[in-house]
């Protein structure tokens, strides 16, 4: 009998600290107040200050969604295979180019900074030269996929 009594004040005690979860009907608004750029209420509210990249990438000339569109952080993404291999590239090779660019100033520096130490002095060069081939890598690279891809076997998105 105690147990029961303990159990039965047990529950009693849970149920009286535990969250209380108030759940509430959505009350309709009518049309939408915001667009999927986020501007809400245009008369009072300014544009978000990246609104018209956005508009530029969900809407057409028309005012007319465009479907497959996102606009993100990172810019417009298009769900089409070859929009968004395009971008995915453009950041691949913009990223390489910029490290490959660090890598001469690092190497130059290393050369400024060498005081005479061949070694220091040979390792700058070396570095300087592996970046610059590399550039040279990454522009050979981005005009063969521009060639092959768009002149020779006419895949769309690579013009």
């Amino acid at each position: 009998m105690p147990k029961k009594l303990l159990i039965l004040l047990f529950l009693i005690i849970l149920f009286l600290i535990s969250d209380r979860q108030v759940f509430s009907a959505v009350t309709p608004t009518g049309e939408p107040t915001c667009d999927l750029c986020g501007w809400c209420n245009r008369l009072t509210n300014p544009k978000p200050p990246d609104w018209t990249q956005c508009n530029l990438c969900l809407y057409d000339s028309s005012g007319n969604e465009i479907t497959g569109n996102y606009y993100t952080v990172l810019g417009c993404i298009s769900t089409k295979p070859e929009k968004y291999v395009q971008f995915i590239l453009s950041i691949v090779f913009g990223a390489a180019g910029g490290i490959a660019f660090m890598a001469v100033l690092w190497g130059s520096a290393t050369v400024l900074t060498s005081a005479g130490n061949p070694e220091k002095i040979q390792a700058g060069k070396d570095l300087i030269t592996s970046s610059i081939l590399g550039i040279l890598i990454i522009v050979f690279s981005v005009f063969l996929l521009r060639v092959i891809g768009f002149d020779i076997l006419k895949i769309p998105g690579f013009g």
